[in-house]
């Protein structure tokens, strides 16, 4: 920098002893020359002054920068539970500063991501199986695709915690069905009843006959189940009794 200073300064010489010659040909007075020299003075000062100002607001905002991507960090640490790595103080210019955290942002924003889509997945499950046990379908997913605030590993093991034991009451739910529709097949077939008309009367999904349609495991299909059951057995009685007194 001291050898372009030295130019600079060279150069600016160079022309002063220019210009004063040319004063000298022309015959300016001195205090001509001196108003000039001071306008000439002033012009530069005012050329240093913004590229001061420049400099100062572009150093403003890589601080900035610098604090807004630190803020960013701790939030992203914060948000997916993880320990940062043992903070140390920065070095190297404000640049090479903010080009060094850029890494680790990015890294981390793509962790985020990763983590919220498994959030959603595991919710969207919940939600579904929720809906099969109360007989009401889930409609409103905007909620689902919500970001979390807490993203940490232990609040995803809670979710999944929950859908297992979601999924062990459904899969509970379906053996319970299943062996209520066995019943009423076996009350049907010793009656010489219809039993896919039964069936279908109390769901039309409870009929294998339609293809794969999912069972109906909420608590109306199983009430429905039971009370079809319990008037079949009640026909069975009657025409045992029946066939007693003749």
């Amino acid at each position: 920098m001291g050898q372009q200073q030295q130019q600079v300064d060279t150069t600016c010489g160079s022309l002063l002893r220019e210009l004063q010659h040319i004063w000298d040909e022309v015959g300016e007075s001195d205090a001509e020359r001196d108003k000039m020299l001071l306008q000439l003075e002033q012009e530069c000062l005012e050329v240093y002054r913004r590229k001061v100002d420049q400099a100062s607001h572009a150093r403003a905002r890589l601080h900035q920068a610098l604090a807004d991507a630190e803020a960013e960090l701790a939030n992203l640490f914060s948000v997916l539970g993880d320990r940062p790595t043992q903070w140390e103080k920065r070095t190297g210019t404000l640049k090479e500063q903010v080009a060094a955290v850029a890494p680790q942002l990015e890294e981390l924003r793509a962790k985020k991501e990763e983590r919220a889509r498994q959030f959603v997945e595991v919710k969207t499950q919940i939600q579904k199986i929720i809906g099969e046990i109360s007989g009401t379908p889930v409609t409103d997913t905007a909620s689902l695709n919500t970001v979390d605030a807490d993203l940490t590993l232990r609040r995803l093991d809670e979710y999944h915690a929950q859908l297992q034991t979601l999924q062990k009451e459904k899969n509970d739910r379906l053996l319970q069905v299943l062996e209520y529709v066995n019943v009423v097949h076996e009350l049907c077939a010793v009656l010489g009843m219809d039993f896919f008309k039964t069936i279908t009367e109390v769901d039309p999904s409870l009929d294998d006959s339609t293809g794969g349609q999912l069972k109906s495991i909420n608590n109306e299909t199983l009430e429905r189940l039971a009370k079809s059951i319990h008037l079949l057995q009640d026909e069975k009685k009657q025409r045992i009794q029946k066939a007693s007194t003749k």
